[in-house]
């Protein structure tokens, strides 16, 4: 089956009140819902779609040295996605980051929305990686900085 995954950071000074009163509940430039928005498709046929809750997440990779790195991230919640071909796609995020999720079962199409929280800053170092700055190794925040400034 195809799985689609969007990810939309909520913005926490939206005010739907505001919006329900001066704009038929949407959105207007001064009261921004969303401040991003990530939609992606796991590729490859996938053939069982979990969600594992409360568990924690092996963030690894290769330093620009190529010397290999593994942390070991706390309190996540981890879309599984076993392919057809028997390995496993992960997608994790934040347990703490995650204000809502949404699980929608089309034929032969799934979808999985999240709606992030924008109180806490999140770290999205790769597509289908979203970790609270707070979790996320300080060494390679160091690393993602030196990146963003080049």
């Amino acid at each position: 089956m195809k799985v689609i995954v969007n990810v939309k950071l909520v913005n926490s000074k939206f005010n739907q009140a505001y919006a329900d009163k001066d704009n038929e509940g949407e959105e207007t430039e001064d009261n921004i819902k969303y401040l991003w928005e990530d939609e992606f498709e796991v590729q490859g046929n996938v053939t069982n779609f979990k969600v594992v809750n409360n568990t924690s997440y092996l963030l690894k990779g290769l330093y620009p040295d190529d010397e290999e790195f593994c942390f070991e991230i706390p309190d996540m919640t981890v879309l599984e996605c076993t392919m057809d071909n028997g390995s496993v796609t992960l997608l994790p995020f934040s347990k703490k980051a995650i204000g809502k999720t949404e699980k929608i079962d089309g034929k032969n199409e799934l979808q999985f929305n999240v709606q992030l929280k924008s109180a806490r800053e999140v770290v999205n170092p790769m597509t289908g990686v979203y970790i609270l700055k707070e979790d996320y190794p300080e060494e390679l925040l160091a690393l993602l900085n030196d990146e963003e400034e080049e």
